[in-house]
């Protein structure tokens, strides 16, 4: 698989025993994992998804019309917010870890009226990586309204000879036979549910699944996913119990690509008034206090 990324981004490796992991410094963004010289991590093609896995902050998804407004002023920002293009700084690192930091600035407050740092940390296990975010309100007052998500992509499907169709969802959750999704509209989430069929907690893979967008469900049950071959087993895995809501998005059934997408925040619903503060899923975060959530990824060869 080619890599499509700019060659002047500032690359971090990190490296434990048969694993090797890039980290930008731009979006603090994981643009590579290999496990035994196979890469996991889509790469980017700017004709079909230009990104590897950004980091969703301070809003995740689409806002209506764009922008938000707070304490009667109103602030443009673009779907999933600044920090997937923001340039992050080192704060520690070895060989298998590291800590990236992003501040608040005059440009910043522009469009989002807050002051925050916001560390990512990466942390190479023995099945993977452990993605942790803690955002820090550094106000002296007020509190800081924000979302955060993470929209990591995989490459799918591994195999030069397979499709999408030889690839199942597992949630590990025997006892789940169908998902309650919240249909998009626009870009924007109706909390009318919709359900779709699954078989004792699994999903296989079909090229209509994603017709209509992202499948965007609430995190109850399940805390946990697999998306794998039902031949060769090679695939990736996902813990993320300490996050509200998932979703699951590729562009198209032939993108070559398939995201798995923790959030605590969502897209404006389709009747949202636009006010920060009556945001559904915003977090509020008290002056001085720290917010800290993670994730594990862990794939299969």
């Amino acid at each position: 698989m080619p890599t499509f990324e700019t060659c002047n981004l500032k690359q971090i490796t990190l490296s434990l025993a048969n694993k090797v992991a890039g980290i930008n410094l731009l979006g603090a963004e994981l643009t590579s994992f290999k496990l035994n010289d196979q890469e996991y991590i889509w790469q980017a093609n700017p004709a079909v998804w230009g990104r590897h896995a950004p980091i969703l902050f301070p809003i995740v998804g689409k806002l209506r019309n764009n922008s938000f407004v707070y304490q009667g002023k109103a602030y443009l920002m673009g779907q999933h917010g600044f920090a997937r293009d923001m340039e992050f700084s080192v704060v520690a690192q070895t060989a298998s870890s590291v800590r990236l930091l992003l501040q608040s600035d005059e440009n910043s407050r522009k469009i989002y009226p807050f002051d925050f740092e916001l560390t990512v940390g990466y942390t190479l296990s023995e099945k993977g990586v452990e993605v942790s975010y803690d955002v820090k309100n550094v106000q002296a007052k007020n509190p800081m309204l924000f979302s955060i998500g993470a929209h990591p992509g995989f490459i799918l499907p591994l195999g030069e000879t397979e499709r999408m169709e030889d690839y199942e969802i597992n949630f590990f959750d025997s006892t789940l036979q169908s998902l309650a999704l919240y249909p998009l509209v626009g870009g924007h989430v109706s909390k009318e549910k919709e359900l779709l069929p699954v078989l004792n907690g699994v999903l296989p893979l079909r090229r209509d699944l994603f017709e209509q967008d992202a499948l965007i469900m609430d995190v109850d049950s399940h805390t946990s996913i697999s998306i794998r071959s039902k031949h060769s087993g090679k695939g990736v895995g996902m813990r993320y119990a300490d996050f509200r809501w998932l979703g699951i998005w590729t562009k198209s059934p032939d993108s070559g690509f398939i995201c798995i997408e923790p959030w605590n925040g969502i897209a404006d619903t389709v009747d949202h008034d636009q006010q920060l503060e009556n945001k559904w899923g915003i977090i509020s975060l008290d002056a001085g206090e720290e917010y800290k959530v993670a994730y594990d990824i862990f794939f299969f060869e």
